[in-house]
């Protein structure tokens, strides 16, 4: 019963992008906690881009699509759910002379941008969770 309920995606894509936000998160602390530390290459999580090609490419603008599991599989990755956060390390110029590519003030924005961004995921969710709460009981 509760699989019908949440057969939508959009439940499940909200709970994914705010677990890899909350992953983004902990890497920048990573950063910012190793500015200090000598030859230390800064890393970053990678999804948004990702998942906004996969879910592009799953519109029909006359593109192909796939309506059994055995078909070949175009383009790689065919749903949101098999996707998968990718960690980099930034191997970029440092303009330390210990090796380091850290700016403290970057990582601090970067980390100041993904707390908006979790905050507005759950806000999100809250939203959905009561639509459909409206839906079962006729309340809000």
């Amino acid at each position: 019963m509760l699989e019908k309920i949440f057969s939508s995606s959009t439940i499940p894509l909200l709970n994914r992008a705010m677990d890899v936000a909350s992953d983004r998160d902990t890497i920048i602390a990573d950063n910012i906690a190793n500015e200090d530390t000598p030859n230390f290459k800064r890393r970053e999580l990678i999804f948004e881009e990702k998942l906004k090609k996969v879910l592009d490419s799953q519109t029909n603008h006359g593109k192909l699509s796939i309506s059994n599991p055995r078909h070949i599989q175009i383009g790689g990755v065919s749903s949101w759910q098999d996707l998968q956060p990718e960690l980099i390390r930034v191997n970029d110029e440092s303009y330390r002379n210990d090796g380091n590519n850290v700016d403290i003030d970057v990582e601090m924005a970067k980390r100041t941008k993904n707390e908006l961004y979790y905050d507005t995921l759950a806000q999100s969710m809250s939203h959905e969770i009561k639509l459909l709460r409206l839906a079962i009981t006729g309340r809000s």
